[in-house]
C-alpha cells in the first residue's frame, strides 16, 4: 500500500515507482534555484563585460599585438550546378575563432557561466564581407575565446 500523500508514478512495466509530492517540489525547486542563481551570476557578467566595451576597438591589449583569426570552411551543400554558364551555386559553413582580450572572466566568480551570447554588432568582429551572408549571436567562452559561425551561400564560375 502506498503511504498517505504519496502518488504512484506511471513507469515500464515491472517498476515499482513512489514519489512524495514533497520530494518532487523540492527537487523542482532545487533545479529552480540553480537555474535562477546561474541566470543572475549571467546577467552581472554580461553587464559588467559590455560596461567599458567599444566593438570598434580591435580586441587586444597593446595596440602592436596582432590577432590570430582562425578559418574554418566546410561545405554544406552544393545547391545547383549550371554546367551550361560554368557556374555552382553552394552552401557553406565558415567558421571564425579568436580570442578576445576583453571579454575574459573568472568563473569562480561567475559560478556555473562558462559562456555569455552576445547580440550581432555588440562585440568586436574581423571585417570580412560575405556574399549572401546573414549575422547571428556569438558565443564568447570564459577566458575570451569568441566564435562566429555564418552560414552563406556562394556562387562561383
Amino acid at each position: 500500500q502506498p503511504r498517505r500523500g504519496a502518488r504512484r508514478l506511471a513507469a515500464a512495466p515491472g517498476l515499482n515507482m513512489r514519489c512524495s509530492p514533497g520530494g518532487v517540489w523540492l527537487a523542482l525547486a532545487a533545479s529552480l534555484l540553480h537555474v535562477s542563481l546561474q541566470g543572475e551570476f549571467q546577467r552581472k557578467l554580461y553587464k559588467e563585460l559590455v560596461k567599458n566595451y567599444n566593438p570598434l576597438e580591435r580586441p587586444v591589449a597593446n595596440d602592436s599585438q596582432p590577432l590570430t583569426v582562425y578559418f574554418s570552411l566546410s561545405l554544406l551543400q552544393i545547391m545547383d550546378v549550371d554546367e551550361k554558364n560554368q557556374v555552382l551555386t553552394t552552401n557553406i559553413w565558415l567558421q571564425m575563432s579568436w580570442t578576445d582580450h576583453y571579454l575574459q572572466w573568472n568563473v569562480s566568480e561567475y559560478p556555473g557561466v562558462k559562456t555569455v551570447r552576445f547580440p550581432d554588432g555588440q562585440i568586436w568582429k574581423p571585417d570580412i564581407l560575405l556574399y549572401n551572408s546573414y549575422d547571428q549571436q556569438q558565443e564568447v567562452l570564459a577566458y575570451g575565446m569568441h566564435c562566429w559561425s555564418p552560414q552563406f551561400g556562394p556562387t562561383s564560375s
